[in-house]
């Protein structure tokens, strides 16, 4: 407990407390006021009055759709098999390099014969990859090895679709060959390229490439940005995008390693025909300009998104609402009236948005708990929103909100109340504009006796809360007390 000795008018603390009681020490005729407050006055308020439906911003929305089967783009392959020994100085040319098997490799792109069929076709992969093969020899730029075993090795153009079809593929084997002179040539496990031209999904300046595998498979080789695996069906190539839009999952895995999450749009509802991106942020007129211009483009077989453009405005391509016409100010504080909270879409919480449901009565109600900080963060006002250091938020009905200084006197006076709001309008563009309420009385009026008194008198307040501070006011009169609180 703290003791104030008081002989006249005056602030005891400011901050919230408890009072305990009061000792009267001695008095002659006067009275006594008890105000939770730093001041014996009124304190500033204005009322905030809705006279019709407003237009909270909102985040822009687009959905792609998926009729039918998709057709991913596709690397181009080829298979050399090898039925039996290979002989000092044959060889093996695949492009622009030839890999020369050699008893005792001398020079670059030899290729040590080893003691089996299986040991060479494991040091041609080694040398394709530039992994433990002779000095000199390097990675094969244009083509990777995606399988091997005893007798085969698959090998696969580093490019998806339909540039690595014309790659030379020959060999002067006796026992092996190649199914074609090219490796899209098409001649049995000679298999073309799918082309990439009909596997885009297009969002803004970012272009995702569906593919049936990624480029990275075989000892991450090389990775290209923004692959998505098709995954064998719709919804597992929808799932894939959605990771890869977002930045989430396994980059390597459902998409492409150096993919990043998308800056403007957040992948949200997704089902096995159709994926929801909705914008990841609310924003100013400029900003959401930008964002309803972003391009929503695709060229997928049997895929469509709702319009070409995010905010284009047909079917599902809902347009962003600017959060230039949406905004309530108290003090320092900016609160945006939304109909979904950013963090709703899986976005990172912004503060002091609030969010409108149903109605103006509903969202008064639950401006007024974004205010004090009541009710649930994150539900009906976003997450990061503390309670006003200006105001309290009291008296709310279906079309006004009340707000009172937390502070008695004039120190709310020039609290700015200002609003952008349609249908909506505070008394003033500040907070003193209004008549003031009373500051609240812990105790009214206590009068002391007209008899001088001497000797110890307690009044007990039984541990009242104080929110503001304690102002203790004596008029007409003296008094010595002792002021107890904490």
């Amino acid at each position: 407990m703290n003791y104030r000795q008081m002989t006249e008018s005056g602030v005891v603390k400011r901050g919230a407390g408890k009072l305990s009681k009061i000792i009267i020490n001695s008095h002659s005729s006067g009275t006594l006021k008890i105000y939770d407050g730093t001041e014996a006055s009124s304190r500033a308020y204005s009322t905030l009055t809705s006279a019709g439906a407003c237009v909270p911003a909102s985040h822009g929305q687009n959905v792609l759709t998926s009729t039918g089967a998709l057709v991913g783009g596709g690397h181009a392959y080829t298979v050399l098999t090898i039925s039996g020994s290979v002989s000092d100085g044959e060889t093996i040319t695949i492009g622009s390099i030839v890999y020369t098997a050699k008893t005792i490799p001398t020079t670059a792109y030899h290729v040590a014969i080893g003691a089996s069929t299986e040991e060479f076709i494991q040091n041609l992969a080694n040398a394709i990859e530039g992994e433990f093969s002779y000095g000199g020899t390097v990675a094969h730029p244009d083509v990777h090895v995606s399988a091997n075993t005893a007798t085969t090795l698959t090998i696969r153009a580093n490019v998806p679709g339909t540039p690595g079809d014309g790659t030379a593929t020959t060999e002067t084997l006796a026992n092996g060959s190649f199914p074609d002179t090219t490796i899209g040539g098409g001649a049995g496990a000679s298999t073309p390229g799918t082309t990439v031209a009909a596997a885009t999904v297009t969002i803004g300046d970012i272009t995702y490439t569906i593919l049936n595998s990624l480029t990275q498979v075989y000892k991450s080789r090389v990775a290209i940005p923004y692959q998505v695996l098709y995954g064998g069906s719709v919804a597992a190539c929808l799932d894939n995008l959605k990771k890869a839009i977002n930045g989430t999952g396994t980059a390597g895995t459902e998409y492409s390693t150096g993919t990043v999450a998308h800056p403007y749009v957040i992948a949200t509802t997704n089902t096995d025909t159709a994926q929801t991106i909705v914008s990841r942020a609310i924003g100013d007129a400029a900003f959401t300009a930008t964002v309803n211009a972003l391009a929503t483009t695709e060229t997928l077989a049997n895929t469509a998104w709702a319009d070409s453009t995010f905010g284009g405005g047909t079917g599902n391509s809902n347009p962003a609402v600017t959060s230039d016409a949406a905004t309530i100010t108290i003090g320092d504080i900016t609160y945006t009236a939304v109909l979904e909270l950013s963090e709703t879409s899986g976005a990172t919480a912004v503060p002091y948005q609030v969010l409108w449901q149903t109605s103006e009565a509903v969202f008064l109600d639950n401006f007024k708990k974004a205010i004090n900080a009541s009710g649930y963060a994150g539900t009906t006002y976003s997450t990061g929103t503390y309670e006003n250091m200006w105001v309290t938020a009291t008296t709310n009905a279906d079309t006004t909100q009340l707000v009172s200084s937390k502070f008695t006197g004039t120190v709310g006076n020039s609290v700015a109340t200002t609003e952008t709001l349609g249908n909506y309008s505070w008394t003033s563009t500040v907070l003193g504009s209004g008549s003031g309420s009373s500051g609240r009385l812990v105790s009214d009026t206590i009068t002391l006796s007209a008899v001088a008194t001497t000797g110890e008198r307690e009044i007990k307040f039984g541990d009242v809360d104080l929110d503001y501070g304690l102002y203790i006011d004596i008029t007409g009169g003296t008094a010595n007390l002792t002021v107890v609180y904490e």
